[in-house]
C-alpha cells in the first residue's frame, strides 16, 4: 500500500469543526475536486458508510468508505469498490496541529511511482479544501461550532 502524510497547524477554526468537515462525506461533492457523487448507505452519527464516485486523470472510480468519527479523530477504509485498498485519517494532534494520513492500493497494473505522485499530490489540495470549508462554516452566522 502507498502511503502519504502531513503535519500542519489550523489556527483559525475549533478543531471539531475541522473534523466534521472532514466526516460530513455528504457535503463532498459540492468542495472537494473529483468527488461527483457520494451517497450515503448508513449513518448513525459516528460512523458513515458512502458510496463515492470519483474522477482522477479522466477515469472515473466507484467505492464505498466506511468513516469513523471521535473526539480527536476521523478515519475511513475502503469496504468495497475499484480500488484494492485505501484507508486513511484526519487527526487533532493538540493545539493547533493536526495530521492528514492517506493510503491506496489501487489494485490494478500502475507504477509505484504514479501512486505516489497522485498522493502526495492530492494532500495539500484535500487539507486546503477542507480548511477553507471549515472556515466557511465558522464564518457563516448562526453556524454550529460542532457537529
Amino acid at each position: 500500500m502507498y502511503r502519504a502524510s502531513r503535519e500542519f497547524v489550523e489556527d483559525q477554526v475549533p478543531p471539531e469543526v475541522l473534523l466534521d468537515v472532514v466526516y460530513d462525506v455528504a457535503a463532498y461533492p459540492q468542495f472537494v475536486r473529483g468527488v461527483r457523487r457520494v451517497e450515503v448507505l448508513e449513518d448513525d452519527g459516528q460512523r458513515v458508510l458512502a458510496r463515492f464516485t470519483a474522477g482522477v486523470a479522466g477515469l472515473e472510480f466507484q467505492y464505498t468508505l466506511e468513516c469513523e468519527r471521535d473526539e480527536r479523530a476521523v478515519r475511513w477504509r475502503r469496504v468495497a469498490g475499484d480500488f484494492r485498498a485505501a484507508e486513511g485519517r484526519l487527526v487533532h494532534l493538540g493545539g493547533q496541529r493536526f495530521l492528514y494520513e492517506n493510503a491506496m492500493d489501487p489494485g490494478f497494473a500502475v507504477p509505484g511511482f504514479a501512486v505516489r505522485f497522485v498522493l502526495e499530490r492530492s494532500l495539500p489540495r484535500l487539507i486546503r479544501e477542507f480548511r477553507e470549508r471549515a472556515r466557511e462554516r465558522v464564518a457563516q452566522p448562526g453556524a454550529p461550532p460542532g457537529r
